[in-house]
């Protein structure tokens, strides 16, 4: 399967470079499995998903940092930091340390940076910036990115300095700086541990009106947690999509998750970072079975036969009993932890939802890969509707009900 497949011609005046208020006033696309659609708003998702029958409402709460920092060098010139990820450590563990923090970043301006430190000022706080290793320099890895030590003086956590001087990092195709309103509007009202580059998006769609909505009709949400990576936003390799290599990101589960997940059976992913999560799950439970082990990294494969073709043949009968194993199985006396590579494109059989919340995705993306692995009717008719119809596109868009 080539990548071009996922393709289509999005244009300009398509992309939302702003959301809608109230949030909940967003459309929303319903496409049930007869390949019917019907036309809405948010306000319209209890009644869909009492419609299906859904016994869970899922959401991602991880909180997306204010990662984009702008430092000035000793010369004069301007750096553009972009924080991917902590060096060594998870993000609760660099986001609340004090005076010092190491993380990986990619750089934009930093082709004469060598090792002088960088700096900003503000407020009477000062940040500096520098390679994790002064004497080597400013080294680039693959990918692009490049490891930074950042100091400051005081008592503030790396999470409060952030609050101060960073700035919400919104997507590339936003075409605009960020300013005081994104800081609430890019994140999701229920939004609570910190660590995503990107925000889950399909979840921005919901306020407190809409949930309460939902919890009156015994659709109360239920959160779990991925943070984010920029990978998020990295095209589909050129050719075989068999060829492409997913950025690995980090799920946090609890005990009482699991319980949830396995009472219920009529579940509703809002979002695909959601879905990867519920899924990663299954497969975790999968390889633990087969080889007595949970791997720190769930590959972006391991779903699959041989050829990546087709998801292969499961141990478990159904996904409430593969939750009832980790329950058992899992390391669940604290908050469990690892990091998936999923990939979910057509050819996979969808283990643990009976419907999908999403927004509508970038052309060449991972995530319309997953679409068109999810959607009952072509992935392609249900964009040409949203089009025809004038749906906005992409984070601060609209949104569409996928049903199975």
């Amino acid at each position: 399967m080539q990548s071009d497949e996922f393709e289509y011609t999005l244009n300009d005046d398509d992309i939302a470079r702003y959301p809608v208020s109230p949030r909940r006033s967003a459309k929303l696309l319903r496409i049930n499995p007869q390949g019917g659609f019907e036309h809405g708003t948010f306000e319209d998702l209890p009644k869909y998903l009492k419609d299906i029958g859904c016994d869970g409402l899922w959401a991602n709460e991880t909180k997306v940092i204010q990662a984009r920092l702008y430092l000035r060098k000793p010369t004069g010139g301007r750096l553009e930091i972009f924080l991917l990820e902590p060096v060594d450590v998870v993000p609760e563990v660099a986001l609340s340390a004090v005076q010092t923090s190491s993380w990986r970043c990619l750089v934009r301006g930093g082709n004469k940076w060598t090792a002088e430190t960088a700096s900003i000022v503000t407020d009477g706080l000062t940040l500096h910036a520098s390679p994790i290793d002064p004497a080597a320099g400013l080294i680039r890895e693959d990918g692009g990115s490049f490891q930074l030590t950042f100091t400051w003086t005081g008592a503030l956590s790396f999470a409060d300095v952030l609050e101060k001087l960073g700035r919400m990092p919104l997507p590339p195709y936003m075409q605009r700086d960020s300013d005081i309103n994104d800081a609430n509007d890019y994140q999701t009202v229920f939004a609570r541990l910190p660590g995503s580059v990107a925000a889950p998006t399909a979840g921005l769609h919901y306020d407190d009106h809409l949930l309460t909505k939902l919890a009156d009709q015994d659709l109360a949400l239920s959160r779990l947690t991925l943070h984010v990576g920029a990978g998020t936003f990295r095209p589909l390799s050129e050719g075989d999509i068999s060829d492409h290599t997913m950025h690995a990101e980090r799920c946090i589960v609890t005990r009482d998750i699991l319980e949830n997940l396995a009472s219920t059976r009529k579940r509703v992913a809002t979002g695909t970072t959601t879905l990867r999560t519920l899924e990663s799950l299954f497969w975790m439970a999968v390889v633990h079975m087969e080889t007595g082990e949970f791997p720190e990294t769930l590959g972006q494969w391991i779903p699959y036969n041989e050829d990546h073709s087709q998801s292969r043949d499961v141990v478990f009968a159904s996904y409430e009993a593969s939750m009832r194993y980790l329950l058992n199985n899992a390391p669940l006396d604290s908050p469990w932890d690892f990091k998936t590579q999923i990939m979910i494109k057509p050819g996979y059989k969808i283990q643990s939802v009976i419907g999908l919340v999403t927004n509508f995705h970038q052309p060449g993306s991972t995530l319309l890969c997953l679409i068109a692995a999810f959607s009952s009717k072509p992935w392609r008719d249900v964009y040409a509707e949203a089009i025809e119809k004038k749906y906005r596109f992409l984070s601060y868009g609209d949104g569409c009900l996928f049903e199975l």
